[in-house]
């Protein structure tokens, strides 16, 4: 094996684009591995860390590109290479009168006020204050942000009237217009504030495909709800939501505050005005009800009870129906081996669902998303028993693009996990959207088709079920990918609650069956 840097001075790239090619490459013959990105510390870390920089790539500076290259030989890599040059040079050119920077843009198009910021952690603190100086409200899809910058930069927004989502916000709708990893969804009287980007697009499809719609949603970041940044975001996004004519009921999302945050948020609920529906993972329901807000545990339920108020009524107890038939077909299929679910998540926050309803039906359960009861995996990469996986964890999307984006890795843990003779069910999330794969339903239905038919040569059955979060106005069509995957064999569900209820019932009835 060899590992070559090739380094292009002076050129930039969006980080993403940049992901794209290098995993559309990575197919090519002898290529090991392939990282491309700006000449960052970070980046070259990574790089160092994946085994493909070499001195020539250690020299390159932060406006340098880096293409870095393990390879079984020399010609392999340039090769890959050369073919990353040519499709660079396919690319369109941008429009020379485009803006370079903020201020540019802003005294070129003074009726703007958003700022979209996606640079590396190291410098989208500088970029986003930038904005916010300017008068711009900030959407920052960056991460590896220091904590206390994220401070500094909400606590300006909140002091100046602005609104600072993010650092690491994956999504958001404003006026709508779905803005990063998001679902388009019609606009409705429903609004949203969340610090869950796959838990928010869950409930604004599910709203969207039972008629209703969303006012805002506004995504605050993972980090909002601590005690260190104190839920500004959060606090000012409830604020927007009542003050907003067109929203009705308002929906609270994310995993639960810290103890200080979570009383502020709540003792702002209590003020509203407004019907407030309050998922706070693994939060206790009582309190939150003793605010005047409604709790729910679900994002399936959150998105019921938001319908409900919306509609001029009270929700009703939530309760999930399996589709029995499905269930005992699946069971039966299944040789006396197979025991196991495999789970492979791209949405952290369904990841972490799913685990929360299986807690009580399995055990062990194991996870690189640890949590109460929940065992820590002791490399993500190999699964024990019981196991899920959020395959869009740091150490899944270090040095390439999100699964959600280049499905190719969740592709080979599909295999992986469907080779194992042990494997009963293979439970995923499918997400939709803007900036996501333009057709991951068309990835996945060749892979699905071909391993259970390996499995039925081995005397096994393969049973795959499939959260399905999007909408008929996403670019890769709710319905049309929804087709392609029942065409595979796999059963499609309108939910992540209803599929993971789906697969705990296989399992239930097929250890029932071993006795």
């Amino acid at each position: 094996m060899i590992k070559k840097s090739f380094v292009r001075k002076e050129q930039y790239y969006d980080s993403v684009f940049l992901m794209r090619l290098a995993a559309r490459l990575g197919t090519m013959p002898g290529i090991i591995q392939i990282s491309s990105g700006m000449g960052t510390p970070l980046n070259k870390a990574t790089m160092r860390d994946l085994g493909v920089l070499d001195e020539n790539g250690e020299g390159a500076g932060v406006n340098d590109l880096v293409v870095g290259i393990a390879a079984d030989t020399m010609e392999q890599a340039q090769a890959a290479f050369d073919e990353f040059s040519r499709l660079i040079r396919e690319q369109p050119e941008k429009p020379a009168d485009l803006p370079h920077t903020i201020e540019q843009a802003v005294r070129e198009n003074p009726g703007i006020d958003l700022a979209l910021i996606g640079t590396a952690g190291d410098y989208a603190a500088d970029e986003g204050m930038k904005a916010l100086k300017k008068g711009l409200n900030v959407y920052m899809f960056s991460d590896n942000v220091p904590i206390e910058q994220e401070v500094a930069l909400k606590q300006y927004a909140k002091e100046h009237g602005l609104l600072m989502m993010g650092p690491d916000c994956g999504l958001c709708m404003l006026d709508g217009i779905a803005i990063g990893l998001c679902s388009k969804t019609r606009r409705g009287t429903i609004g949203i504030a969340a610090a869950s980007g796959s838990g928010m697009q869950e409930v604004m499809c599910i709203i969207h495909r039972n008629g209703f719609g969303i006012s805002q949603a506004i995504g605050t970041g993972g980090r909002d709800l601590s005690d260190e940044v104190g839920g500004i975001t959060m606090l000012q996004g409830i604020d927007i939501l009542e003050s907003d004519p067109d929203t009705k009921v308002i929906v609270l999302i994310s995993k639960p505050p810290s103890e200080c945050t979570l009383k502020a948020v709540l003792e702002r609920v209590q003020r509203c005005s407004k019907p407030t529906v309050v998922q706070f993972i693994h939060a206790d329901p009582e309190m939150i009800r003793t605010y005047g807000a409604y709790p729910t545990g679900t994002f399936l339920e959150t998105a019921e009870a938001a319908m409900a108020f919306a509609g001029g009524s009270t929700p009703k107890p939530h309760s999930v129906t399996v589709p029995a038939d499905d269930a005992f077909r699946f069971a039966r299929a299944l040789s006396g081996e197979q025991k196991y679910l495999r789970g492979i998540y791209c949405g952290g926050s369904l990841a972490e669902e799913t685990l929360t309803l299986a807690l009580d039906r399995l055990n062990p359960l194991y996870s690189n998303v640890a949590f109460g009861e929940v065992k820590a995996l002791p490399d993500a990469r190999i699964s024990q028993g019981h196991c899920l996986i959020d395959i869009g964890a740091e150490e899944f999307t270090r040095g390439r693009p999100h699964a959600a984006i280049d499905p190719s890795i969740r592709i080979a843990r599909f295999e992986q996990e469907a080779r194992d003779s042990e494997t009963a069910v293979i439970l995923m999330d499918v997400l939709l959207g803007y900036s996501l794969h333009e057709d991951p339903g068309g990835m996945l239905a060749p892979v699905i088709s071909r391993e259970r038919e390996k499995a039925a040569k081995d005397g096994r059955s393969l049973c795959v079920v499939i959260a399905l979060c999007g909408t008929d106005l996403d670019p890769q069509g709710y319905e049309k990918q929804k087709e392609c995957l029942e065409k595979a064999g796999a059963a499609v569900l309108y939910s992540n609650e209803e599929a993971s209820m789906l697969a705990l019932e296989i399992l239930r009835i097929k250890k029932e069956a071993d006795r």
